[in-house]
């Protein structure tokens, strides 16, 4: 009998730690910092790899609904500090702080779609916008401290998602929610410039040349494209004509840290013969005055 009641109290503070109430997404200054393997084969993992940031850009008013506009800016996994992609408008999330529910609204819709649904007991099904595969089936919940308050997790069932009160998903805030052979996996949640969740963020140093280096670049990159890319038998480099006065030193690199390419740029237009080159991806730098003003990844196939 005492056993009994021991094993009761335990469940009920397990619930009650979670339950109580609920935990809302920020309200503003948010930022999802996300990496994403495009592949499961090593050697190595880092060259198959993305970082990019979700974050909010500011309200605005949807069908009567207040939203969180949502913005999207990729980085060069290699060089942190140089932006790839964006910054690109994604779509608009609201948080039902009643229905303990969260909505989205994707840049190319107009209709609401849930993506997160707190109600959920285990058995439950979370027909989910960002869920692409079978549909997720509750599995397990409980909760995980997060500045000194338990926030509701639910997990599914074959441990392939979990989402959490307040934070989003493991996967980030608006990505799909089971990652697939690779896919993303959110490594930091920040609000203004204090880290939320997890602990610990994701280290991202030993990919970023920029910052082993100890180098910034100084010149945008859209001073110098590389095409096409990927490439097969040849490439061109267009660069702009102010930057050839420091004399830019272009250099290709392999997986192995192999130089393979190491030569001054005199021309706007410089066109290299690739076709000895061995299919994989590459690192193409272009370096001026001892600064990195070009890093990006260049791949090569058959």
């Amino acid at each position: 009998m005492k056993k009994l009641i021991i094993i009761t109290l335990v469940t009920l503070i397990s619930v009650q730690n979670y339950g109580q109430s609920y935990h809302p997404l920020p309200d503003s200054n948010a930022k999802w910092c996300i990496k994403y393997n495009n592949h499961v084969i090593p050697p190595p993992i880092w060259w198959y790899t993305n970082y990019w940031e979700t974050y909010y850009s500011g309200d605005t008013t949807i069908l009567n609904q207040e939203y969180k506009k949502i913005e999207k800016t990729e980085y060069d996994i290699f060089c942190l500090n140089t932006i790839i992609n964006g910054p690109d408008y994604i779509g608009a999330i609201r948080d039902d702080t009643n229905q303990k529910k969260v909505f989205y609204i994707p840049k190319s819709g107009s209709e609401e779609k849930l993506i997160y649904d707190f109600n959920l007991g285990v058995g439950d099904t979370l027909f989910s916008y960002l869920n692409f595969y079978q549909p997720l089936i509750v599995d397990f919940i409980d909760s995980v401290l997060i500045s000194n308050e338990y926030h509701k997790r639910i997990r599914f069932q074959y441990d392939e998602a979990e989402i959490i009160e307040g934070i989003g998903s493991r996967t980030g805030i608006v990505e799909e929610l089971i990652a697939f052979e690779g896919g993303s996996y959110l490594c930091a949640l920040y609000v203004d410039t204090t880290l939320i969740f997890p602990e610990h963020p994701c280290n991202l140093s030993s990919t970023d040349t920029c910052l082993t280096l100890t180098v910034k670049p100084q010149f945008k990159n859209s001073g110098i494209s590389i095409f096409p890319n990927p490439a097969k038998n040849q490439i061109q480099i267009k660069i702009q004509s102010d930057l050839l006065l420091d004399k830019p030193r272009l250099k290709i690199i392999s997986t192995n840290s192999k130089i393979c390419k190491n030569q001054i740029l005199t021309d706007e237009i410089t066109k290299f013969d690739i076709s000895n080159f061995t299919p994989g991806i590459y690192v193409v730098q272009v370096i001026a005055e001892n600064k990195i003003i070009l890093n990006k990844k260049l791949i090569i196939i058959e």
